[in-house]
Formats: C-alpha cells, sequence, structure tokens
C-alpha cells in the first residue's frame, strides 16, 4: 500500500475514535472537603465538554453502618446545559440524611455509555455551621 493510502485509512480510524469518544463530565461544586450544613442551599455545578443535549442525574452517596459505601439515592436531575442544580441539602426523598462524610455523583448517559463525575474525597454535611475541631 502506498504511503498515502496508510494515512487516509489512519486518520479515518482516529477521526473514528474520536468521534466516539464520550463527553468529559466534571463537578465542580461542592469541591473535596467542603462543609454544608443540613437545612441550607447549596449549589451542585458541573461541566460538560462538548456541549450536547442531555439530562445530568445527581446522587447522594454514603456510608451504611458497616462502612460500606453506597447510594442514598437521587437528589436531583437538570438538563446538563443548567450547569448547576440548588440543593436543599438533606432532602433526599429515599433515605434520611443525617451529619457526616458524603459523596455526590453526577452522570449522564451518552450513546448508551453511563458518563460519571463526583467527589473523590467526601463533603462534610453538618447539623450547625462550625466546622469540627480535627483531631490527631
Amino acid at each position: 500500500m502506498k504511503k498515502s493510502a496508510w494515512l487516509f485509512v489512519l486518520c479515518c480510524l482516529l477521526g473514528t475514535a474520536l468521534a466516539g469518544a464520550p463527553p468529559k463530565l466534571t463537578l465542580l461544586s461542592p469541591q473535596d472537603g467542603a462543609y454544608w450544613r443540613i437545612g441550607s442551599r447549596q449549589t451542585i455545578s458541573w461541566s460538560v465538554v462538548p456541549n450536547f443535549d442531555a439530562t445530568v442525574y445527581i446522587t447522594l452517596w454514603g456510608y451504611n453502618a458497616s462502612h460500606q459505601l453506597i447510594t442514598f439515592g437521587p437528589i436531583g436531575e437538570r438538563p446538563y446545559k443548567a450547569g448547576n442544580f440548588l440543593w436543599q441539602v438533606g432532602n433526599c426523598p429515599s433515605r434520611r440524611v443525617t451529619p457526616g462524610n458524603y459523596f455526590i455523583k453526577i452522570w449522564f448517559f451518552y450513546s448508551g455509555v453511563k458518563v460519571v463525575a463526583g467527589n473523590t474525597n467526601p463533603i462534610h454535611i453538618t447539623s450547625n455551621w462550625i466546622k469540627p475541631i480535627p483531631t490527631n
């Protein structure tokens, strides 16, 4: 095969691979380690690159009594273009939210693939505005 034919095939393969790549979803807020008080209103925000039409689903994750990370359930959904969701902290229809460490996970489907983003370290939901003093 000639060099130009190989180059054409390579470009076609690369173009196909790039066209099929899912968009990048990034959770902007809350940042890892944030402290949010139950009952306060806080903004959960995200970005998606490149733009397309989808619904972003927002879920709360936490630890059960056995210290296993489990989903506490959905807390909202928005068109991805909205870029944010105002959450009354603690409002989770499927479970009671008590003070503790939690994770926010956001996700959407793109061509049958679930694209997920979220906190890598927990946020802290408290019953008051005072940040606890770390113990050594």
